[in-house]
């Protein structure tokens, strides 16, 4: 279920930002109960404060920052529906009214078709920026994503390329008038930003971060930037601005590319941590030993494609020394089963690992029937080998990422917060480090490296191109409850790029697990909350403690199942 949630002010004191959740029932259910939190019942709502809600000058500052970003949408752009919203709001935008027809052609299309379209004149920069920013209004207004909403500057922009295109009768370039959405960790010239911190909140950087700055001379406008976690170490968006589904170029050091757009039907790409420019961002609260990586989330393949061309065009490894100069290599897929010299099968096939599972929790019902119907698919490939690849050491690996995430054990993010209670999941994962002498970090990062150099023998041994693998072993989950991340972290920890892409395969209440004996207490919490299992058995002790992002390979729906 997508939660549609909105962020605004109450008549009590002690509950001064609320947060609604747009449901048929009163309360929530149990599992969905937040400890520590207080709820009270709306309008076929319900209704949460936040745990900072009486922290006074914390609590004065997140509500000024709300207002400030709220202040934003001008009257036009202030979607108020006539009726509670739907459980999924994904179509709302074709529906509603809100948009003309000629702004839900402009928002259904990828990028790729709309800067053709831009260039070729059949599309003004103006016309798709307003479609745009009237369509994020609406997704601010069911989803609350939006850290900052900027349609003056965007439509000034907007206004700037179209004048160029008239002057020279060109674009400016490949992005000529596309819009895109910023994560808040990001810097955009202008733009105020938080990090999901209540302290540094506020901030107007005067300079583009390095990624920002090259998509910009590219001529790609910035209407938004999506929030983020506190922390950034969550698998949801919760933080002072409330509950949120977010899109848009993104980071990821555990699963934060691929996950949301797992979860939301979109491709999604982690490169490799040396790959794409990362300076310009709020630094990170953690000191770490696992790289995170900016990356993309997309509608198609080749949006994919273009963001990553565009980025290694400018050639950013000019710039930033901690970068490869690797430009971008073209792979003909027609060369599959041709002989084509860069895949490592029999006669140029591509040659693909197909992991089950990860040797933890095993994948719900309709994951497992996702993977097998993409290896059905496959199988009839010509060009195409598959082999097991089996996951191995996932759960002394997870001990290890979880550890180098916090290496201080949490000190300097405790001092970003600056007495700003800790959202739950954000105490979830701190309670994994703990301050770390040299030696221990140093005995860790051999680990780890050991780890790495044993999984590289094995893809190279087995002449893998690539690995195929579910992106999580659940759809998404409910709020509060993500606490395995194996399938995604894995790939940080190795420092391999990953991808996600939909499936088209949809949950169903055939999709049920009945009796399923649970290996470990991990797979009871995953199979228990998803609600796709009814469990049998008891756990064994000793579960890899982890939290559910999405991984690699596969997605499915958001819905937990069909209602």
């Amino acid at each position: 279920m997508l939660y549609a949630t909105y962020a605004g002010r109450s008549e009590g004191d002690n509950l001064r930002e609320r947060y609604y959740k747009h449901r048929r029932t009163a309360f929530p259910p149990d599992h969905e109960r937040v400890p520590g939190v207080d709820y009270e019942v709306g309008w076929k709502t319900y209704a949460f404060a936040a745990p900072f809600s009486r922290q006074g000058d914390l609590h004065a500052k997140a509500q000024r920052l709300i207002e400030a970003r709220d202040a934003q949408f001008p009257s036009e752009y202030r979607y108020e529906p006539e009726s509670p919203l739907p459980s999924n709001v994904s179509k709302l935008y074709q529906t509603s009214g809100f948009l003309s027809q000629r702004q839900v052609e402009i928002v259904s299309q990828d990028a790729t078709s709309l800067a053709a379209a831009i260039r070729d004149r059949a599309y003004t920069a103006v016309e798709v920026t307003e479609a745009f920013c009237r369509s994020a209004a609406l997704a601010q207004r069911t989803t609350n994503c939006l850290a900052w909403f900027a349609p003056r500057e965007a439509l000034e922009r907007a206004t700037w390329l179209d004048q160029e295109m008239e002057r020279s009768g060109k674009p400016v370039g490949p992005l000529h008038g596309v819009p895109i959405s910023v994560k808040d960790y990001l810097n955009v010239r202008g733009y105020a930003q938080s990090a999901g911190h209540i302290l540094s909140g506020g901030y107007v950087p005067e300079d583009d971060a390095h990624i920002v700055a090259i998509l910009r001379h590219a001529g790609a406008v910035f209407i938004v930037k999506t929030t983020q976690p506190q922390s950034i170490m969550h698998a949801e968006t919760t933080n002072f601005y409330g509950v949120t589904c977010f899109l848009g170029i993104t980071t990821d050091v555990g699963g934060s590319t691929r996950g949301p757009a797992a979860n939301n039907g979109l491709w999604g790409f982690k490169p490799s941590s040396k790959r794409l420019p990362r300076g310009g961002g709020v630094g990170r609260t953690s000191v770490s030993r696992i790289a995170g990586s900016v990356g993309p989330a997309a509608h198609s393949l080749r949006d994919m494609d273009l963001f990553i061309r565009v980025i290694l065009a400018a050639q950013p490894w000019k710039q930033d020394v901690t970068l490869t100069p690797l430009p971008w290599r073209d792979i003909d897929d027609r060369g599959w089963g041709a002989g084509f010299e860069g895949w490592s099968g029999r006669c140029g096939k591509l040659r693909i690992g197909v992991m089950w599972e990860d040797g933890v929790v095993r994948p719900v019902k309709p994951v497992r029937r996702a993977l097998e119907t993409m290896v059905r698919t496959l199988e009839t490939h010509p060009g195409v080998e598959l082999v097991d690849f089996v996951g191995e050491s996932v759960a002394e690996i997870w001990r290890i990422t979880s550890q180098l995430y916090y290496i201080d054990g949490g000190r300097k993010l405790r001092e970003a917060l600056g007495g700003e209670p800790m959202f739950p999941l954000t105490q979830w994962i701190v309670s994994h480090a703990r301050h770390l002498s040299t030696e221990e970090v140093t005995d860790l990062v051999n680990r780890r490296n050991a780890l790495r150099q044993q999984y590289f023998g094995r893809f190279s041994s087995l002449c893998l191109d690539v690995i195929l693998c579910p992106a999580s072993p659940t759809p998404a989950l409910p709020f509060h409850s993500s606490k395995y991340w194996s399938y995604s972290s894995l790939f940080n920890f190795l420092d391999w790029p990953a991808a996600v892409f939909p499936t088209g395969i949809q949950v169903t209440l055939c999709d049920r697990d009945e009796g399923y004996t649970v290996r470990n207490e991990d797979e009871r919490h995953l199979y228990q909350t998803s609600g796709l299992a009814k469990v049998a058995g008891r756990a064994a002790d000793g579960g890899v403690k982890g939290s559910g992002e999405s991984a690699s390979l596969i997605r499915l729906t958001r819905h937990h199942c069909v209602q």
